[in-house]
């Protein structure tokens, strides 16, 4: 295959000269990556963060290579390597960027599958921000899904486009707004008051009173000012008690101070023990996101956490087995659909993150309806079905008005349900499968 160096046309360089061929840029605005497909940038570290920000951002050019001559604050996160490493990865990245066939108007997921699996290196790396509420933020995420893409990040992560890699830090955050901008101050444990001063004090054994040692130094020795005993000798006329610190507001002594960590967004104190711990991890590419790269195409991936879920392929088995052993010793089981309608409008207005989180919120809810012993797969995108057992028709009934009744809820009103019911034991035919189809698209009451 043909390096960068064989043709250094293929390069736009913005910046001063680096000693090698390259099509020099007056400023990124004339950067053409139909003739010049790989960027090198030669630039001072601020103005080299910016350029490398502004291509990430920018929807015809974000999937580009971009190499730099020198390192800068945002290098690791948004460029593809150095000036030495531009023949090996340069071309390994544009063979890869030509197998894609990417559309359009590109949801959250597309676009960051199109961008990690042409590099194989990637990695998608934090960075602290004293900005940031949360303390770090993912700056190639930033410029691939925009404002949400910290909320994002567990969703991307539990639909595996991203796979933990490394733990790089843990944060404690405020439980009350997520924000990590915490300040730990040592209060008094008795009244939670931040006034309090180390100060030793003297217990007097003659007569049991207790003080700070201020109150017993007169003309430079130790006399109990209660009963005007001179205190010579420690352990014999007097000791130290542990309790080493005062409260100034309500005058308690205590040995060790409380620690309060209190919140600089929303105000609020917590117990250390009570704040959220957030680790902090490097992501590379996930499974998921490998497959919409190199199949372009994605399922909705229904996140079936309830019930016992299984395979579409061994659903037609286990219900022709359950069918027969209903025939043959007696009893009820269901057999339930469940459909979620213009399920794809949804997804072509919302993007596939989004509805994703949707069908989640969903799915949590349907959750609570079945049983654990209750059968769940996704036959397709848009519909469940589930094998029931030991349901008769009252139990069925009052279940698919629940299921109707979600309907009605609140946020999930852009999401219709329809039920479909068939009570078995019933004639299932030798292929169960075919049979399946038919009862779902309802050719099987004309047939």
């Amino acid at each position: 295959m043909s390096t960068s160096s064989e043709h250094p046309s293929q390069i736009a360089l913005l910046g001063g000269s680096v000693g090698r061929v390259a099509h020099s840029l007056l400023d990124l605005s004339r950067w053409d990556p139909s003739q010049q497909p790989v960027l090198l940038l030669n630039l001072p570290a601020d103005e080299q963060d910016r350029v490398l920000l502004a291509v990430r951002q920018d929807p015809m050019r974000y999937l580009q290579p971009v190499f730099c001559v020198g390192k800068s604050p945002l290098f690791p996160m948004l460029a593809d390597g150095l000036l030495s490493q531009l023949d090996e990865r340069g071309p390994d990245i544009l063979e890869r960027l030509a197998l894609l066939a990417p559309r359009e108007h590109p949801d959250e997921m597309e676009k960051l599958a199109w961008y990690s699996w042409p590099r194989p290196y990637f990695r998608l790396l934090p960075r602290w921000q004293a900005g940031c509420r949360q303390g770090y933020s993912y700056p190639l995420l930033d410029c691939l899904l925009g404002a949400d893409a910290g909320a994002s990040l567990p969703q991307l992560v539990s639909e595996r486009l991203l796979q933990n890699e490394q733990l790089v830090d843990r944060v404690r955050l405020c439980n009350s707004c997520n924000s990590a901008h915490l300040n730990f101050v040592d209060v008094c444990p008795e009244c939670s008051h931040i006034a309090i001063q180390a100060k030793p004090a003297v217990h007097c054994f003659t007569c049991g009173h207790v003080d700070d040692q201020d109150a017993f130094m007169q003309q430079g020795m130790l006399r109990c000012p209660k009963c005007v005993t001179t205190l010579r000798h420690i352990g014999v006329d007097y000791d130290r008690p542990l309790e080493k610190y005062r409260c100034l507001s309500c005058h308690a002594r205590f040995m060790e101070a409380a620690v309060q960590a209190r919140c600089h967004e929303c105000g609020q104190a917590h117990k250390p023990d009570d704040l959220l711990v957030a680790p902090i991890y490097d992501y590379r590419i996930g499974k998921l996101a490998r497959h919409i790269a190199r199949e372009g195409t994605q399922q909705l991936h229904l996140p079936l956490t309830w019930g016992a879920p299984m395979a579409m392929d061994h659903f037609p088995w286990l219900l022709q087995w359950s069918n027969r052993l209903l025939q043959r010793h007696g009893g009820n089981h269901t057999l339930l659909a469940i459909r979620i309608e213009q399920l794809a409008e949804l997804r072509a207005e919302l993007g596939l993150l989004k509805t994703q989180q949707r069908l989640g919120a969903l799915l949590a809810r349907l959750q609570a309806l079945f049983r654990d012993t209750d059968v769940v797969c996704q036959y397709a995108d848009d519909q469940l079905l589930l094998l029931l057992p030991h349901t008769n028709v009252e139990d069925w009934q009052i279940l698919q008005g629940r299921i109707l009744a979600l309907n009605n809820v609140e946020g999930l009103d852009a999401l219709t349900l329809n039920v479909k019911v068939e009570p078995l034991p019933t004639t299932l035919g030798e292929d169960t499968g075919l049979w399946l189809s038919r009862w779902l698209d309802g050719s099987l009451q004309d047939a």
